[in-house]
């Protein structure tokens, strides 16, 4: 039996609570990839209520799904440690829920185990590079098609996340970064990709305004998404992350991860 979930925390979680229940084998759902042989769950279509008390029922429970303050901890972490480029990445990650079980969500934050300092410097490390992003990214303005155009690359998957955070900073823009190969594109809160060959990359270009009217067909946009990154909603604490002036309505993040360091 195998567990299908997506890159958010909810997913992730449910999708742990599953495997423990159903002794199933969490595995990410991935367009690539057919399962014709195993039978499977989507962890997005169980109700949260029912698995959680099955998982009760058979385990003790975990304690950041009983508090509000270490759920917000856990959400976060789950959050970045999932952006980590690495092959065992959600690996590592249900090692550490595993780990929670046992022990607690505090003994994690105290990192008493190689597994929990691993998963704490991924973090560190992808929120380095995510705030890194948000000062180095310089803009040229493409007026006549309403986009500004930067150049940057990732070593972590976070490109969804830096276009967002430079969306909010030039509200009324289409947001474009381009690496070496592509050209990621935030359009009407459709993250899109493009080979950088065929994207206008000089304002002004006779060419340019016939790509964007291109891209405004719904086909095309459906053939451009970026399947990478097609996860649930931010945690809450993903605005403490975004630059004072670009922070979006809503409550101050009520705790931070220091708050249970002792």
């Amino acid at each position: 039996m195998l567990v299908l979930f997506r890159p958010s925390p909810q997913s992730i979680i449910k999708a742990f609570l599953a495997s423990r229940v159903y002794r199933a084998k969490p595995v990410e759902d991935s367009e690539s990839k057919m399962y014709y042989f195993e039978e499977s769950m989507d962890a997005d279509k169980l109700d949260y209520d029912s698995i959680y008390g099955q998982f009760k029922e058979s385990f003790k429970g975990l304690d950041f799904l009983e508090d509000e303050k270490l759920w917000e901890i856990l959400e976060d972490e789950v959050f970045w440690a999932s952006r980590y480029n690495s092959p065992d990445r959600y690996q590592l990650i249900f090692t550490i829920l595993s780990a929670i079980e046992k022990d607690g969500t505090k003994a994690y934050l105290a990192q008493q185990s190689a597994e929990a300092k691993e998963m704490k410097d991924r973090v560190r490390r992808v929120t380095g590079e995510y705030r890194r992003a948000k000062q180095a990214i310089a803009f040229a303005a493409d007026e006549q098609n309403k986009a500004m155009i930067g150049r940057g690359s990732f070593e972590h998957l976070i490109v969804d996340l830096v276009l967002r955070h430079f969306a909010k900073r030039f509200p009324g823009y289409t947001i474009a970064i381009l690496d070496d190969q592509h050209a990621h594109i935030l359009y009407n809160d459709e993250v899109l990709i493009d080979s950088r060959k065929k994207f206008p990359e000089r304002p002004g270009k006779r060419d340019s305004s016939r790509y964007w009217m291109l891209l405004s067909d719904v086909r095309n946009i459906e053939a451009k998404r970026d399947r990478t990154y097609t996860g649930g909603p931010l945690p809450r604490n993903y605005w403490k992350w975004v630059a004072e002036g670009s922070r979006g309505k809503g409550p101050s993040p009520m705790v931070t991860l220091d708050s249970f360091s002792e």
